[in-house]
């Protein structure tokens, strides 16, 4: 009787990949990052990789939704006990540095273009669409601006007004987060530059 040929279709394989593909993104770049050699670093077949990913767009487009739904998880676990929404957004807004410092090759992922924006959303209550590579990016979005909706000083905004304040807040933190993690702020802490930015932007 023929031996039964190997599965790889258990519980927790595609997690494995996706930690193996962050192990190397996070160590060699997204340029290192191939399925024959997603395979060898989770330890399987190297063909194992293609019975979850057609190929390297769909590798990373998975990968790019894990990085916002882990971002999403790290600004909420920061903002957790925080019951005034500027006291609130603040934390947050620290969670998102401090994500981008401790996963930088990630977080540059998720941000560099590489993932496409083939999801067009709507997005708060005027009925416009907005492109995001994933639903777990929208979702950071929406998570994000409902907590620039939620200070004092958004009330009345109309859609576009939050928008543009939810827009501006964004730039500015994740600016500094890039120019933290390509080290290349000047002889000060990202912070203190992240709580200076805030002071002037939140309160």
């Amino acid at each position: 009787m023929a031996a039964a040929k190997p599965t790889y279709h258990h519980d927790n394989l595609e997690q494995k990949l996706l930690d193996a593909a962050a192990e190397i993104v996070a160590s060699q770049g997204v340029a290192a990052l191939s399925l024959r050699a997603l395979g060898d670093v989770a330890g399987v077949s190297r063909s194992a990789p293609y019975n979850y990913f057609a190929d390297k767009d769909a590798l990373l487009h998975s990968l790019g939704e894990r990085g916002f739904t882990l971002l999403a998880e790290a600004t909420e676990a920061a903002e957790a006990g925080h019951v005034d929404p500027v006291a609130r957004g603040r934390a947050g807004m620290r969670g998102y540095l401090r994500f981008a410092q401790a996963n930088p090759q990630l977080f540059r992922l998720m941000f560099a273009g590489v993932l496409p924006r083939r999801l067009s959303l709507p997005l708060g209550d005027a009925g416009s669409h907005y492109n995001f590579s994933s639903n777990a990016a929208a979702k950071a979005f929406a998570r994000m601006q409902s907590g620039v909706a939620a200070l004092p000083d958004s009330a009345g905004l109309d859609s576009q007004a939050l928008m543009l304040r939810t827009n501006t807040i964004w730039a500015a933190v994740h600016g500094v987060a890039i120019l933290a993690i390509d080290e290349n702020l000047k002889l000060v802490a990202p912070e203190l530059v992240i709580e200076a930015l805030l002071d002037r932007l939140i309160g």
